[in-house]
């Protein structure tokens, strides 16, 4: 997802004049074409974290379309005020792109993770924030948000779903598999094997989504209203609870039951992969299908 992103990235620098690209001391070296194109609009800012989102809003306000990328926790948690003021209140055309969430950089320690990144972000008025499963909704997401005058948040990650080859055509929350016995929604890349869950047969409606402030509730409760399917609802997401639960729980009325399979609160304190991670917390797709198969009394 992330080399597929910095091909993309490096193409519409070239394409649109109004892109600049701000580095977090990351990447550098995969925006060589870019730093060779046109230096005046591309700047590695180093570790000045803060300093870099200052410099994006500021860079908006001249009219230009900012993209800035650093690994999550130093572009998220330790920006928060300025991500909070300098974007979100006055409402910035700027993309907060950021890599190794959750533990994808497990084997640096519990500094390198960031699980809670779309909570945070979430909570700031005016941002759009995105969980996107593939390098294709990468690249959808930029083209259909370039031009709004708000700021976005994308959280790449080490890992892609396959979705697209279960259905080239799937669009926002769309049945993926029908069943009356419940609901389960897949956020991003909570489940990377789309067959293998499928072929599963859980008791439970599939449907998908890469939007997390833009949760679309309503098309939700249509979907449930239209093919008759029970309101035990299954949250699974890539990351620490999202307030996806939260607007399910709020705006949906008649809830049989509402779960949550994420990545719970707490220190991970063990090194390895993000495959032995995954693993550790029962969120490799093996450990979700069993979960599922208790919530839907398979």
């Amino acid at each position: 997802m992330r080399r597929e992103f910095y091909q993309y990235l490096n193409e519409l620098f070239q394409k649109d004049p109004r892109v600049s690209i701000l580095l977090g001391d990351i990447g550098v070296f995969s925006f060589k074409k870019a730093f060779e194109f046109d230096k005046s609009r591309i700047y590695n800012m180093g570790i000045m974290e803060q300093t870099m989102i200052g410099v994006s809003s500021g860079l908006s306000s001249a009219g230009f379309i900012p993209f800035v990328h650093s690994i999550a926790p130093f572009v998220t948690e330790r920006c928060f005020e300025q991500l909070k003021l300098n974007l979100g209140y006055e409402n910035k055309n700027v993309f907060i792109v950021s890599v190794g969430n959750s533990y994808d950089y497990a084997a640096l320690g519990v500094t390198h993770h960031c699980p809670n990144d779309l909570k945070i972000i979430s909570s700031i008025p005016n941002f759009k924030t995105f969980c996107p499963g593939n390098s294709a909704e990468v690249k959808k997401i930029i083209q259909e948000n370039i031009s709004l005058s708000c700021p976005k948040y994308i959280r790449l990650s080490e890992v892609e779903n396959n979705l697209s080859e279960i259905n080239e055509t799937y669009d926002d929350l769309d049945l993926l598999s029908l069943n009356e016995g419940g609901l389960c929604v897949v956020v991003g890349t909570a489940i990377k094997d789309f067959k293998k869950l499928l072929s599963a047969k859980v008791k439970c409606s599939v449907v998908y989504t890469n939007k997390v402030s833009d949760f679309n509730v309503e098309k939700l409760v249509g979907t449930i209203k239209n093919n008759n399917i029970r309101k035990k609802i299954t949250v699974l997401e890539p990351s620490y609870e999202s307030g996806i639960v939260y607007k399910i729980a709020t705006e949906l009325k008649n809830i049989e039951s509402i779960n949550s399979i994420c990545v719970r609160k707490e220190f991970i304190d063990r090194y390895g992969t993000r495959t032995d991670i995954d693993r550790f917390l029962g969120l490799d797709d093996e450990s979700i299908i069993n979960q599922l198969f208790k919530i839907y009394e398979n």
